[in-house]
């Protein structure tokens, strides 16, 4: 993940350029708020199929809480003491222990052993044999995003001649590895290239994935220094984006899709003979970013009829969520019972489309790509990673959505415009949505829950706007 933060980020822009064609209104209600362009790691980037002993993992026993162990790289240790504080003391425990009550997993027997990459990245298996055989040597560091892995954390290298015919172990030995863990996140406060970025102040990812389940047991989270806020009303916006972050990494994110199982441990995407789902590269999209291609079984395509400005119709095309969980709570939510799947995000480029839930459809949700007001992880969120299959969610730690909630198949099939002119015509409340230009001075008005003062964050767009999004 890859969350930015301004006055009004880059994000808020677009759902501005929403607002304007009548997709949807922001309720503001601080000045600041987080985009996160959550970037996929490549492939080269991922080790896929480490085997963790004993040979078996025990298939359904999901009575044990998720354990996620921090490692703080040395780089947190050189913040700022305030800074240090708020990331050790109350940023990654608080997160942390949200996430352990929320989800139980498959339980590992066995210290976690990371495997080290190939210097060459060519991997080779023997025949009956778990472990993978770099061809040629294996890296000499080991890396999860920016983190260098300690040695201890790591198997024994495993190399094979160039030839392939002449394998063995090489180097220092097996290290304990990380016992009481199914999942390592490695934490660090390091200035890289991508914190000079459009003011980032975080991104995470996954770095390894086990290989019976496919489930991530590794992945980092890198906090760029300079923008680590640590003023007090700054604290549950950066509380949620570091949530978001991990659930990136535990396994929201589209580059995670093929992998995904049905609660029978089963791949909900055909596999190739090495055990991997098939790596698009025909879709341009999908080539470009490094994912390997998913199946319908997990996210699909649908049309939808369009209503736009001038009494016109046109089709508009989104992708779906559609693991059967996700599918069950988005038809709950809304009050939809023909809605096949939950959309997911369209716009914002590389890192934002895919990776998180539609915004004009649940804005306030978590896993949404910008946060722009009181941010809640619905049980949408945890129906989405229950249905990787390698979670059990506890609905009771769902937080309530009411955005969308219970208005039915026009809200969320359909444009917003459609939506607004049915409204308008029963003379009801338009609400979710606004029609109020914004002006300077501000023109503040309750909110429809009469929880917040708030702000119709409408505005005018000068440039021409494509056709399916000419909807005011």
């Amino acid at each position: 993940m890859m969350a930015t933060r301004r006055g009004l980020c880059s994000r808020t822009a677009t759902w501005m350029l929403y607002i304007l064609t009548g997709m949807a209104c922001v309720v503001i209600e601080t000045s600041v708020c987080y985009t996160c362009r959550h970037r996929v790691p490549d492939y080269r980037e991922v080790i896929y199929q480490v085997y963790i002993q004993p040979p078996r993992i025990t298939r359904r026993s999901v009575d044990q809480h998720l354990r996620i162990k921090i490692v703080y790289d040395l780089s947190i240790e050189y913040l700022p003491p305030d800074k240090r504080y708020l990331v050790k003391n109350k940023l990654f425990p608080k997160a942390i222990k949200y996430l352990q009550n929320t989800f139980q997993v498959r339980k590992v027997i066995g210290p976690i052993l990371l495997s080290r990459p190939c210097a060459t990245n060519q991997y080779l298996r023997k025949k009956d044999d778990p472990y993978m055989y770099c061809q040629g040597a294996c890296a000499e560091i080991t890396r999860c995003g920016p983190v260098i892995v300690p040695e201890e954390h790591l198997q024994q290298c495993r190399m094979c001649s160039e030839n392939g015919k002449s394998c063995g172990s090489a180097g220092l030995t097996h290290g304990p590895g990380v016992k009481d863990a199914d999942f390592l996140l490695y934490v660090s406060a390091l200035t890289t290239e991508r914190c000079g970025q459009e003011d980032i102040v975080a991104y995470a990812a996954y770095c390894q994935l086990e290989a019976e389940l496919d489930r991530p047991i590794a992945g980092y989270a890198n906090l760029c220094p300079s923008m680590i806020p640590i003023e007090p009303q700054e604290f549950p916006g950066m509380l949620s984006t570091v949530k978001h972050e991990i659930v990136h990494a535990l396994g929201f994110s589209a580059g995670l899709f093929a992998f995904y199982r049905d609660d029978e441990g089963k791949p909900l995407t055909m596999r190739k003979a090495n055990g991997l789902p098939p790596f698009n590269e025909s879709h341009l999209y999908l080539n470009r970013i490094g994912l390997y291609q998913w199946s319908d079984k997990v996210a699909r395509k649908a049309t939808r009829l369009w209503s736009v400005r001038g009494n016109s119709k046109l089709n508009h095309e989104v992708l779906l969520l559609v693991t059967p969980r996700v599918v069950m709570e988005a038809q709950q939510h809304f009050n939809c019972q023909v809605l096949e799947g939950m959309e997911l995000e369209n716009q914002g480029g590389i890192g934002t489309e895919l990776n998180h839930w539609e915004k004009r459809l649940l804005e306030n949700e978590a896993m949404t790509g910008s946060h722009t007001q009181n941010r809640v992880f619905s049980r949408l969120t945890l129906a989405a990673l229950e249905d990787t299959g390698w979670y059990r969610a506890n609905y009771s730690k769902a937080e309530r959505l009411e955005w969308g909630e219970g208005m039915g198949c026009d809200f969320v099939m359909n444009s917003c415009k459609f939506w607004i002119d049915q409204q308008q015509k029963g003379n009801k409340n338009i609400t979710p949505y606004c029609d109020t230009l914004r002006t300077s001075p501000l023109r503040l008005m309750c909110r429809q829950d009469q929880k917040a003062v708030a702000v119709c964050n409408l505005e005018k767009y000068p440039d021409p706007v494509p056709k399916e999004y000419q909807v005011l």
